[in-house]
């Protein structure tokens, strides 16, 4: 029987787990999708290939988990952000565009080049998941904007109007940061990146 590395076999297989989901997505980060496969994350592991079939059954299940595992910390990281950003929503939106970029710069933001409709359905499930909670965050930061006086673009709407407009917006903001993850792989500087993105996205919420 293999060695047990934690108190229980629950705990041993979460381990386990833990090894694969992270090394899928160092894969991913470091070398794109193609060298996201069960040989590469045994190799990286130290596993046997079948044990990684335990966690993931084709190549594409791992990168889907391995997107899974960087818009997870995507969405952690901008809670962190907001947590210690105060109320100011100005700088709670700064706060969403930094972050995300800052991650991206390192090359572990969920921006990877991946074909997300060849995954398997349930990652496909997820990742629409997870991508509704970064738009959430966004949506939720804009109205707080809205609220403060900035907007919404085309004078007054309705409260209704106004909840769909944020949501729309959000969407429109995460277009406008991962439009500009080419100028950081570009070699822009993130600072410059990130400035120019926040200052593009207040003058398309504020008021006209």
């Amino acid at each position: 029987m293999p060695r047990i590395e934690a108190a229980t076999v629950a705990e041993h297989r979460a381990l386990r787990e833990r090894q694969v989901v992270e090394a899928a997505a160092d894969l991913l980060t470091s070398a794109g999708a193609a060298a996201v496969t069960p040989a590469a994350v045994a190799a990286r592991t130290g596993l046997a290939r079948s044990s990684v079939y335990q966690y993931a059954d084709s190549a594409a299940a791992l990168v889907g988990v391995a997107m899974e595992e960087l818009f997870e910390r995507t969405d952690r990281a901008i809670a962190s952000a907001l947590a210690v950003t105060g109320d100011d929503p100005g700088r709670r939106l700064d706060a969403i565009v930094r972050t995300v970029l800052e991650g991206a710069s390192t090359g572990h933001g969920p921006h990877q080049a991946v074909d997300v409709a060849q995954l398997p359905a349930d990652h496909q499930v997820r990742l629409r998941e997870l991508h509704a909670l970064v738009l959430a965050a966004l949506a939720e930061v804009i109205s707080e904007l809205w609220l403060a006086g900035a907007g919404p673009p085309g004078g007054d709407r309705s409260i209704e109007d106004s909840v769909t407009d944020a949501r729309t917006m959000a969407t429109l903001v995460w277009g406008v940061i991962n439009g500009a993850v080419p100028l950081l792989e570009q070699g822009q500087p993130v600072g410059r990146v990130v400035g120019l993105v926040s200052d593009f996205v207040h003058g398309g919420l504020t008021v006209r």
